[in-house]
């Protein structure tokens, strides 16, 4: 068992505000996959001689992105026009070792980009910016991003019939519908 939640994620999406389903992304492209946080703007109160009297940070934002390759009866898992993506989601990974820490976004806004190289064939690459969920599942602090260790339960055709997390030893289900 790992210590760390690192090598090859499960990531799973549903549509907010439809009572959709969880469905799982197929395995992204080897190191492709990232959360990213972009530091707060920062605000400065200075005085005389150019020291600060105070400092005070906005809040991060955060992006998680990755790639999915475009395979032989792959068709692409969510619909967009020109990389416009209309409905917001939920999102959810899950690393290689689903007793090590994931994490879930409860409410963001996708797009995705198409690529392609000679190395890697067609390439979609999806971003999905946390939004500040407006109900939340997993705490009161509306968090964008929620750590903890998200569970799978699938049914008898493998399809994902819940998803948990456990985040500071409270385990909720589901993150609530968020309308979009």
């Amino acid at each position: 068992m790992a210590m760390i939640g690192w090598g090859k994620p499960r990531i799973f999406y549903k549509p907010l505000g439809e009572g959709g389903t969880w469905k799982e992304f197929n395995t992204p492209v080897e190191g492709s996959t990232t959360l990213s946080t972009t530091k707060g703007d920062k605000t400065e109160a200075k005085i005389e001689g150019g020291a600060n009297e105070d400092v005070k940070y906005g809040n991060n934002t955060y992006a998680l992105t990755f790639n999915i390759r475009a395979a032989k009866d792959r068709s692409r898992p969510i619909e967009d026009i020109d990389g416009v993506i209309s409905k917001n989601y939920a999102i959810a990974l899950q690393p290689e070792d689903p007793t090590v820490q994931g994490f879930v976004i409860e409410a963001a806004t996708a797009s995705v980009e198409d690529s392609f190289s000679s190395a890697d064939g067609g390439v979609w690459a999806y971003t999905f910016d946390a939004l500040v969920p407006t109900q939340t599942a997993f705490s009161t602090s509306k968090k964008q991003v929620q750590w903890g260790v998200v569970a799978i339960t699938t049914d008898d055709s493998g399809k994902v019939s819940t998803l948990t997390i456990n985040v500071d030893g409270d385990t909720a289900k589901e993150p609530a519908p968020n309308p979009a």
